[in-house]
This record gives structure tokens, sequence and C-alpha cells, in this order.
């Protein structure tokens, strides 16, 4: 991690039950030649409950990346606060990685291991973590092999979900791109995480495999699974979410419903943006 998360945590928000991820205040800025930084997120707020599915929107270099990057601290906030399950990831005293296990992130470009069959990607973290929890090198070899032994059941059965088990083997250079998206959403749900994050899951495969993909996130979704999902298909976005933020110049400017941000946008940058992709 870097310098740049908070020395001390910002008091702890009153949250609900039912919220999850408490957003208060978030910054982040890249530095730009000596001198000049380049500010990507202006005092960003947002609460993100429990069970809810998010849409986020806006045209490119809105910070919509960059905002969920900060939501599992694989960037650094330059400040504000990120309150998961009431402690703040921003904080540098917080185990960044014990509140990881519980945040999947799946990337535009896959990022799995193309030296490591499907199988091995999708045990490889839960494993290491349960390995490691269990004293690591000197963790017993009974317990090593019942946690593989869990781990491969575990990935199997996901494999079976997507319909990819005959792929157990097979090593991702093999894949399509379609296969490979939908098996990095399940290497994710492999950790059983609280939340889904989803960085435009689909912006890298040829149309023809959008909807399998799109299909698998869908279910996750009728599911009940927390998920923000920064998209480009705004059909999908009006369909599954039930709370869409919209992005410009590094800030929520407006956020509503699908039906009403869709069907009566109040912000006039929102508007001119649905007016060209809609």
């Amino acid at each position: 991690m870097s310098s740049m998360k908070t020395a001390q945590s910002n008091p702890t928000p009153a949250m609900n039950n039912d919220e999850l991820i408490v957003i208060r205040g978030l910054c982040k800025s890249f530095p730009i030649g000596k001198k000049k930084t380049l500010n990507v997120l202006n005092n960003v707020d947002c609460v993100i409950h429990k069970n809810e599915k998010i849409a986020v929107i806006g045209p490119s270099g809105s910070g919509k990346s960059t905002f969920l990057r900060c939501l599992n601290c694989m960037e650094d906030p330059t400040g504000g606060s990120i309150f998961f399950n009431g402690e703040d990831l921003a904080d540098m005293k917080v185990d960044i990685n014990k509140h990881r296990e519980h945040i999947g992130m799946v990337f535009q470009q896959f990022n799995l291991f193309n030296n490591k069959t499907v199988l091995q990607n999708i045990m490889l973290a839960p494993v290491y973590l349960k390995t490691k929890k269990a004293g690591g090198i000197f963790a017993k070899p009974a317990v090593k092999k019942q946690i593989k032994d869990e781990a491969r059941e575990t990935a199997m059965n996901l494999l079976r979900r997507i319909g990819l088990e005959e792929k157990a083997n097979a090593y991702p250079s093999t894949l399509s791109g379609g296969q490979k998206q939908r098996i990095a959403i399940v290497r994710a749900l492999a950790m059983n995480p609280e939340v889904m994050l989803f960085d435009e899951p689909t912006s890298a495969l040829d149309p023809e495999m959008v909807g399998e993909v799109l299909d698998l996130i869908r279910e996750l979704a009728d599911e009940g699974m927390t998920m923000v999902i920064v998209t480009h298909e705004m059909g999908f976005a009006r369909e599954v979410a039930d709370r869409v933020l919209f992005m410009d110049g590094g800030k929520i400017t407006e956020e509503a419903p699908p039906a009403e941000l869709f069907g009566n946008p109040q912000n006039p940058r929102t508007k001119e943006f649905l007016s060209k992709v809609l």
C-alpha cells in the first residue's frame, strides 16, 4: 500500500443495519509532472446498501473506474473515508487484505493467470488464505490437503454452475473472451464475497459474447448479491440496477432508480450523455 492512506481514520458514521459501504468525501488525485496533479475524484459521497445493485455510468474519464478501484483500495484515496462494515479502509491502521477477502473484483481484461489452469486460477486465493490462517508452511499436511480438497470441490461446483466443468484443466489462452470473463467472475465468487465490483466487465468482449457474461451477473443480482457495476450497457443497467449513479468530472452528479434516471433525468449533463448513448 502507498503512503496516501490517511494517517488517522475519520469518525465512524452511524450506519444502519443494511448499510454495507459508506463513502464520505472521497478524493483521488494523481501527480502530473513535478508540480501538477490531476483530480480524478472530488468529494464523492455514496452509501451502498446490502443486497443493492448499483450501476455507475458516465463518459470516459469521469472517474468511474477509479471510484471502483478505491472501494477495495487498489487505489489509495487521497482524501475521505470508505467505511466497509464499519471500518475505514482509508485508515492506514486497518488491515486492507482482511477486508479484501470479502470484496470481489472483476476487471475488463479478465486478469487470469495464463500459466495456471482454470481450476488452479479459481483455487489459488482460497487455498492461499486458508493455508495462511492455518499456520502457513507450518500447517499440518492433513490440514493442507483438506483445504485443497475443499477448494477444488468449490471450484468444480462453480464451473458446473456456468457450464464450463470440462474446461477445468484447460489454460486461459484456449478460452473465448466470454469464457474467460465468466471464469474470472466465479474466481471472485470462490472467496464468498459480501460485495462484487465489476469494472466494465463486457467492454473487452466481442458482441456475441456479451450476453453470456451479463446473464451470469443477472443471476447473481437475482440471488441478492450486493454489487457495483461500472458499465456502458445501458439496457442492462436499466434492467438490473436498483439505483444508477451518473458520474461526470469526478463527482456523482445525479443518482436515481433506473426508470427515473433514464426516463426523466434532471441534470443537463445526464440528459446530454443519455441522448448520445440511448
